[in-house]
């Protein structure tokens, strides 16, 4: 079996759960419009992001802390976006 640190897969995992939301904050800064941002579905990734976040400071995980953080900075992005276009 290899010896593989858990916190290189938190990290990679993470990561792509963060990445999730890059290919929306560039279709709306392109667009410039975000009339097709669902604001539930930001809130519930800011909610779930805030509670891996919290979980993980209290488990002492890195890769939790680090990827969860991004997740809810690009969330809060996204709500910034949508309240910028929807003022247009």
């Amino acid at each position: 079996m290899l010896n593989i640190n858990p916190e290189i897969i938190g990290f990679i995992a993470g990561g792509l759960s963060s990445a999730l939301f890059i290919p929306q904050i560039i279709k709306i800064l392109k667009e410039k419009s975000a009339e097709e941002l669902a604001m539930l579905t930001v809130i519930i990734g800011v909610i779930s992001s805030s509670l891996w976040l919290w979980y993980g400071i209290l488990n002492g995980h890195i890769s939790m802390i680090v990827t969860n953080s991004v997740s809810i900075l690009a969330s809060v992005i996204l709500l910034g976006l949508k309240w910028k276009f929807s003022k247009q």
